[in-house]
């Protein structure tokens, strides 16, 4: 009787935790409207950290180069570490400037303070962007994050969508799980007022902001959702801008990808463990209230992944000790089976309301049940050993805009 009461409480802690994120996701089916356009006027400076990038860093520079947004208010920097290859010498070739680092660059947060620490004091600069060297982005990205920036933005965080998510179920999965983020997540969020979930790439910061925090700064392997705890915890107008789309080519393997998603974990969740507490005492600012709350909640989220197995084990528990294991199993198995047919249907979901095809998406689609599921053992991992040192992930697919094989544009 004990472990059924053990079970249902915990059991209802979870769902008070799953209705929040629930509630939210509703948020996305409110129209937003938009705003009036404004004159370009913001001076950005795009900052590329890359290791062994020359297959696809020209690709991302040309889409900076190639905007609807005039050349003389961008400036490209490129910050090569660690490599073997010509990356810089590409870059150099496509018209960027480069940033060259000094002693031990252990990841990409280590580049960038390196890079803003030299480019800071600029006052030809008002805003930076950071970008992954894999990316390209959409010829109104600088013009969508100038409307956002002119209007009061302190951080913008753009769109991003899967550059390859034909090329394996693996990375079409990758561009539903963007989608979760993009429709559920960023969007449903911008419609509250709450700051969207930082990913780093696609990511803009005004230089004043760096400034009075004294530039970049991180120690984590989750150097963006570092940033992102920080910012919250300053107050900072953090803007989801859906119109601003990166492309961001995704692993195709999954054994590529589980090392991939539990260096995110891990990473997150050693900021969990630094900004937890930070931001629990800030919530005594009324203000910022439901910003600290809401920042908290995405931390603990690894955490609570791992929890969900508390109230299956208690029952599993009870059920061997009065002897009741074979029906609670086939109770178990049924809500198994259920649960795969209702992630599918989500997947589904997911494919139409992306700018995908949905009939290309059909192996991810049907796969995402295993994506969604791989999450829970990397979680356990991530707990018990750590998200590990930053590993690079090779890029390779030199992908242009005319070459994506779909348009963002329907979102």
């Amino acid at each position: 009787m004990l472990l059924d009461y053990l079970a249902l409480a915990s059991g209802l802690v979870l769902k008070l935790f799953s209705l929040y994120f629930a509630v939210m996701c509703l948020f996305f089916w409110i129209p937003r409207k938009q705003g009036p356009a404004h004159s370009p006027e913001t001076r950005f400076a795009c900052l590329i950290a890359a290791r062994n990038e020359e297959a696809v860093i020209g690709n991302l520079i040309d889409s900076l180069k190639n905007q609807n947004y005039p050349e003389e208010l961008t400036k490209i920097f490129v910050i090569p570490n660690n490599c073997t290859d010509d990356t810089e010498g590409v870059s150099i070739a496509h018209g960027a400037e480069i940033i060259r680092t000094k002693g031990v660059i252990r990841s990409k947060g280590d580049a960038l303070h390196q890079a803003v620490l030299h480019l800071i004091n600029r006052e030809d600069i008002d805003a930076f962007l950071i970008f992954d060297a894999d990316n390209i982005v959409d010829a109104n990205f600088l013009k969508a994050m100038n409307e956002a920036f002119v209007t009061g933005a302190q951080v913008t965080k753009s769109r991003i969508e899967s550059k390859n998510p034909y090329d394996s179920w693996v990375s079409g999965c990758y561009g539903l799980y963007y989608n979760i983020f993009n429709n559920f997540f960023n969007e449903s969020r911008a419609k509250l007022g709450l700051s969207p979930k930082l990913i780093g790439t696609g990511l803009g910061i005004r230089r004043d902001l760096l400034l009075s925090m004294g530039g970049w700064n991180t120690v984590t392997i989750a150097e963006d959702t570092e940033f992102n705890a920080d910012c919250v915890i300053r107050g900072a107008d953090i803007r989801w801008v859906k119109t601003a789309i990166t492309y961001d080519e995704t692993p195709t393997t999954f054994d590529v990808s589980l090392k991939q998603r539990r260096r995110w974990i891990g990473g997150i969740m050693a900021v969990a463990k630094e900004r937890v507490p930070d931001l629990f005492c800030e919530m005594r600012d009324g203000y910022k209230f439901r910003q600290l709350l809401d920042m908290m909640m995405i931390l603990i989220m690894p955490y609570l992944q791992v929890a969900s197995v508390i109230p299956t084990a208690f029952l599993i528990a009870s059920a061997v000790s009065s002897g009741t294991l074979m029906s609670s199993l086939t109770v178990f198995m049924i809500g198994v089976a259920v649960s795969l047919v209702g992630t599918i249907g989500f997947a589904l979901l997911l494919s139409i309301l992306s700018p995908y095809e949905t009939r290309s998406m059909l192996k991810a689609i049907v796969m995402f049940p295993v994506f969604t599921i791989s999450w829970m053992p990397l979680c356990f991992a991530a707990l018990i050993a750590g998200g590990g040192s930053w590993v690079q992930i090779r890029h390779s697919r030199a992908v242009t805009l005319g070459e994506l094989g779909y348009s963002a544009k329907s979102f």
